[in-house]
């Protein structure tokens, strides 16, 4: 296999003082038929103090050879909100809006 290279930019002013983690591609099993798929499994203190805290969602970027996984910023609790929002009912989308207007003094 031809060695891939990764260039992804590294701040290490905020990690921990090794970077550099050596991971074992294993696999884990799929229902119904559990065939063998790969699998890695992350875990340490280390994840954590380079921001990726319990519950922290996350992107993957994946390219021959390398894998680059970066935190999500957190969604405004007003985007959540919104989104509730768009699965009410037409009545009630037109209520939050006119509650919304009232608020805003139109």
């Amino acid at each position: 296999m031809a060695k891939q290279e990764c260039n992804a930019a590294e701040d290490r002013s905020e990690v921990a003082v090794s970077s550099i983690r050596h991971l074992t591609v294993g696999y884990a099993s799929t229902l119904p038929d559990y065939q063998h798929v790969a699998a890695l499994n992350m875990k340490g203190k280390w994840l954590e103090a380079a921001g990726f805290t319990t519950g922290t969602e996350v992107d993957v970027r994946v390219m021959a050879g390398c894998l680059v996984i970066t935190a999500r910023e957190p969604e405004p609790q007003l985007m959540k909100s919104l989104r509730k929002v768009c699965k009410f009912s037409g009545r009630k989308q037109q209520q939050v809006e006119a509650f919304i207007g009232a608020m805003a003094g139109k």
